[in-house]
């Protein structure tokens, strides 16, 4: 099971590659003799989006195959290894959907993740949920451990550090991309008023020919 998050939609190809190189590994596993040998491993992922999908707001989406006879149209009830370890279940969370949803079970779970009770501190959570719920409980429990754990910590502000020079990077990139529309712009009507000008300088010398031919021919 791969866990991953993304908070924005660029991280796609991040998924993609990392995804690839899962598809790659053998997995150490303990065989039916209770040996150890090395086996691919079927994979599901799990997808927490920190931005909104364009056309879908459920809070949880479960993207899932199904055998189905290509000719007839017909369910397989039965499954495969082969191509169970060459296709994959997702799952993807939207975040920011879980703000005062709670149609199941699992979204009441992933209540621990809504972004109202983020605090001013944005690593932390002033949970305001169903801590009755045993496994609720058991997530903020663990993450309240997580929090207190000075590796952690420094990974969330090394992470946070990444996000400000990305920020900065992209607000950059995004001015220099406004820079050269806005040149282009400039260039474009100034190709524009020359291509106007040299019109009319064409219809003057057509209208002073039209002139010479007249006095010409009198």
């Amino acid at each position: 099971i791969e866990l991953q998050k993304a908070k924005k939609f660029m991280d796609v190809m991040r998924f993609r590659r990392y995804l690839g190189d899962n598809y790659r590994k053998e997995d150490d596993v303990t065989n039916d003799k209770g040996e150890p040998e090395k086996r691919p491993l079927p994979i599901v992922t799990i997808y927490f989006l920190g931005f909104p999908l364009e056309r879908i707001s459920n809070a949880t989406v479960k993207v899932s195959r199904d055998y189905r006879d290509a000719a007839t149209g017909e369910p397989i009830k039965e499954t495969e290894d082969f191509m169970e370890l060459l296709t994959h279940d997702s799952y993807v969370i939207q975040i920011k959907e879980l703000v005062g949803k709670t149609k199941t079970k699992l979204e009441r779970i992933l209540q621990v993740f809504n972004p109202e009770f983020q605090m001013e501190d944005r690593h932390q959570l002033d949970f305001k949920g169903d801590l009755e719920d045993p496994l609720v409980k058991k997530m903020v429990d663990r993450l309240i451990r997580a929090i207190a754990n000075e590796d952690i910590r420094e990974k969330m502000d090394v992470e946070d550090e990444i996000d400000r020079i990305f920020g900065r990077e992209l607000g950059k990139l995004a001015q220099e991309k406004d820079k050269i529309i806005a040149e282009q712009g400039r260039q474009l009507q100034e190709e524009r008023q020359k291509a106007e000008q040299e019109r009319q300088k064409n219809i003057e010398l057509q209208e002073q020919l039209e002139a010479l031919k007249k006095q010409l021919n009198k």
